[in-house]
């Protein structure tokens, strides 16, 4: 009891729950362990993964945070593996912290680690594309290295930056944990509020400092534990919840030449804030407004938000709301490229754990990301004659981010069993069926051939005018077709970078949806049509890979040779039936 009391004292409430440091072997197993070149996680066994460069006997005891690993300048290593974080960021069965009302681990550290965010620096296709743009341009390569791991190995980037060193690029990160880790926790946790949602932000330039301070969404923190396990002090920070947060690498912007107008390669967050979605308006926070947070981070309810290293529950104050860090987006395909080639790719996630990722991703993008409805139907004059409205349910374009994705309408006019006109079909490898060539397919307000597919998406072009998927190409978009979302104005912030490009006078191409016209020949024999729509999505269009399959390096060869095993069924984001008399 003497002892309780004292701990109370010097630690706060948390400490009675925190006895079981003390006396509880760390042992207890988590529901989903880590396995792969990182070890096992934290409460595995005394010393097991407590952070990056610690070694035996410096870890599952009281103090062992302190144990900070050093830089070769004396400084303290500003970045700690998420394995870290995992020591009271992870589900255990003999706490109830952290499982969701279904009995579901919704710990930070089960959901991250199958998240693109966790993979972003193995992702194969960002690493064949980075070696593409490098082996085309080799005398920019430091600098298109450093430009793309700023995003994808955050840690690495900042870590030098703080160092006074220059970036280390990818080629020189490869073994590093802290770049394997991706966008970890104390990237994100660590950055501060100085700057963010202005132009010196964007493009991943974070503020990040040496003070090793740990920014949470919730006020009066308990900041000892984490003070004494990690060396980190927990302090509130209500940036966390915001949309700039996220805007600071989901802004960037490219130059084909020095010196050339910056091309905004992506803007989901300048799309964001031209939208009714946004909070940053002049009247704040609005009916509408949504933050990037409260789409792609569902709220788990009510919950302690950690456990004591030992597994069982700390006394400490239950937090609502409590966001999943699964960080739902738009790539399930990429997910299951994870999960099928994790050991070539040192994935350590569970293959469980990405699939559970990979289902809420196609949830996402079937039931919250768009609405089709067929209008207008008649048929007239020997034609049926309709028009499918696409609504953009997301708070920035449809598709966004990577300009690679792109969206488009496979529709169908059937009279019975029959199949009278099929627009948008694709074959087994992905393509769409009947484009000549799919980088030049013209934006389509009125359809009469199955060979006319509305696509929505960005075609960039090159500075002879000529369609590119180099980013570093990349002058200006001669198609830019994406679905606005609601709320956008050509007066509105950003405009110049967010503007829709080769619609010509499509007038109902609007903020928020898109009306497509189709006009088809009708059944001889009269009666009613039935009209089918399906919006189809993609991440990695096969145009986008037949350029690497002529890229030399190893980089390109193994994603294609993954890309080619996988399957490539576009995602559905929505489907309608309409019956026309």
């Amino acid at each position: 009891m003497v002892v309780k009391l004292h701990l109370a004292r010097r630690f706060g409430p948390w400490a009675l729950g925190s006895l079981a440091v003390l006396c509880v072997p760390l042992t207890v197993p988590l529901t989903v362990p880590l396995t792969g070149p990182q070890g096992p996680p934290p409460g595995r066994g005394p010393g097991a993964g407590m952070g990056r460069g610690m070694g035996p006997g410096q870890g599952g005891g009281m103090g062992m945070g302190r144990m900070a690993r050093m830089r070769g300048d004396g400084a303290a290593e500003p970045f700690a593996d998420a394995r870290t974080c995992a020591l009271c960021h992870s589900s255990s069965l003999a706490a109830q912290a952290l499982w969701s009302a279904t009995g579901d681990d919704v710990s930070p550290y089960g959901l991250w680690q199958s998240t693109m965010m966790a993979n972003s620096f193995r992702d194969p296709y960002w690493r064949a594309q980075v070696s593409k743009e490098v082996a085309a341009d080799p005398d920019r390569a430091a600098d298109i290295e450093a430009l793309c791991i700023t995003c994808h190995g955050p840690a690495a980037h900042h870590g030098a930056k703080l160092s006074g060193q220059p970036s280390p690029g990818v080629a020189g990160s490869v073994g590093d944990p802290l770049a394997q880790d991706g966008v970890t926790c104390t990237v994100c946790h660590q950055a501060k509020p100085d700057g963010l949602g202005t132009p010196a932000s964007f493009s991943g330039n974070l503020t990040i400092g040496t003070e090793r301070k740990i920014f949470g969404p919730y006020p009066q923190p308990a900041f000892q534990p984490m003070l004494m396990h990690t060396g980190y002090t927990a302090t509130h920070g209500e940036h966390v919840r915001e949309s700039a947060l996220c805007g600071a690498c989901h802004t960037l912007h490219t130059h084909h030449v020095e010196g050339a107008p910056p091309f905004p390669e992506q803007t989901p967050y300048l799309e964001w804030r031209n939208s009714e979605f946004t909070t940053e308006g002049p009247a704040g926070r609005t009916d509408t407004s949504r933050s990037c947070q409260e789409c792609h981070m569902p709220d788990q309810g009510p919950m302690r938000i950690a456990r004591n290293p030992g597994g069982l529950d700390f006394n400490i104050d239950v937090r609502d709301p409590f966001r999943a860090h699964v960080f739902v987006g738009g790539n399930a395909f990429m997910l299951d490229m994870l999960r099928r080639n994790a050991d070539e790719l040192g994935v350590t996630a569970p293959k469980e754990a990405l699939e559970r990722t990979a289902r809420a991703t196609r949830r996402q993008l079937a039931h919250d990301t768009a609405t089709l409805e067929v209008v207008d139907g008649r048929i007239v004059d020997g034609e049926v004659r309709f028009g499918v409205r696409v609504t953009n349910e997301t708070g920035h374009k449809l598709p966004t981010g990577y300009p690679a994705r792109r969206a488009w309408l496979r529709v169908q006019v059937r009279s019975g069993r029959d199949v009278l006109f099929d627009s948008g079909a694709f074959d087994a490898d992905g393509r769409i069926v009947g484009l000549a060539d799919p980088l030049r397919e013209p934006h389509r307000d009125l359809v009469t051939s199955a060979a006319q597919v509305p696509i929505f998406e960005a075609v960039a072009v090159d500075s002879d005018g000529a369609p590119t998927t180099y980013l570093t190409r990349m002058a200006a978009r001669a198609k830019d077709t994406r679905l606005l979302p609601r709320g956008w104005r050509p007066d509105g912030p950003h405009a110049a970078d967010t503007a829709p490009a080769g619609i010509g006078d499509d007038a109902d191409f609007v903020a928020g949806s898109d009306v497509v016209h189709y006009r088809v020949p009708a059944p001889a024999g009269g009666g009613r049509v039935t009209v089918v729509a399906w919006l189809l999505y993609q991440t990695v269009p096969p145009a986008w890979v037949d350029v690497l399959r002529g890229v030399d390096t190893p980089e390109a060869a193994r994603f294609v040779g993954m890309y080619d095993k996988a399957e490539k069924r576009p995602e559905t984001l929505g489907v309608t039936v309409g019956f026309i008399q």
